[in-house]
């Protein structure tokens, strides 16, 4: 895509479809996040030049009747409805914006209501992930998750050499993040989250990769970990089991 069709069209992450409107319709976060800005940002530029433009003065020119002077209040000219509305529609505006926020991020911090089907523990390193093996809830072998026999993407030689995982369409996996060295962060774009992975501390997400289509994903360190922190990535694979 290029830049201009990036700026132009906005699309939601996949588990923001479900709230607010989809990624192509004009009450999707996104959209309401840029329409809102837009309209309060040429409010705000229109009050500003009518202010510079009613204003002005030069030498010469005989003092407005609004003009400040040092040590006076002008409570003549006060209006208390203008004070009350400039207070109360961007309390109205910033507290319906961060409600259709919430939606998504309540759904993602949800972990324990979410009963996984594969647990997989994740180191970040300077500059690498790596992947332990699943471990799978069901009863079998020793807990571990079974590979389907389809499942080689991480085995080409055009694998990732920073991380690659796969996963099965249709699992809820949960990830159990760690931190060798430094602050990491866990960021799954096209999942509309990120997590921050801390030294000594382990932090979890999840997702449901039956709301992907089957295919490649990647997968980013969004905290600043050193000099190589840009190329810091991995691939996720979704595929369909065989």
């Amino acid at each position: 895509m290029s830049l201009l069709h990036d700026l132009i069209f906005f699309e939601n992450p996949i588990i923001w479809n479900d709230f607010g409107g989809t990624s192509g319709g004009f009450f999707g976060i996104v959209w309401q996040m840029a329409i809102w800005s837009i309209i309060v940002g040429l409010l705000v530029s229109v009050w500003l030049i009518y202010i510079l433009i009613y204003f002005r003065h030069t030498d010469g020119d005989p003092d407005h009747e609004d003009s400040l002077k040092a040590g006076v209040f002008p409570h003549e000219r006060g209006n208390a409805r203008i004070e009350i509305a400039w207070t109360i529609a961007p309390l109205v505006l910033v507290s319906w914006l961060t409600l259709i926020s919430l939606g998504p991020l309540d759904y993602m911090w949800d972990i324990d209501g979410q009963e996984a089907d594969i647990t997989i523990e994740v180191t970040a390193g300077q500059w690498f992930w790596s992947f332990g093996t699943p471990i799978c809830n069901e009863e079998n072998e020793n807990g571990i998750y079974q590979k389907p026999v389809n499942f080689d993407e991480c085995e080409k030689p055009t694998a990732n050499p920073r991380g690659c995982l796969e996963i099965p369409h249709g699992a809820v996996v949960h990830f159990r993040l760690i931190s060798n060295d430094v602050l990491h962060a866990f960021n799954f774009p096209e999942l509309g989250i990120k997590q921050d992975v801390v030294p000594n501390l382990e932090t979890l997400t999840w997702l449901d990769s039956g709301e992907f289509e089957a295919g490649q994903y990647s997968i980013w360190c969004a905290e600043y970990c050193g000099t190589e922190h840009s190329l810091m990535d991995a691939d996720i694979f979704i595929t369909e089991v065989a």
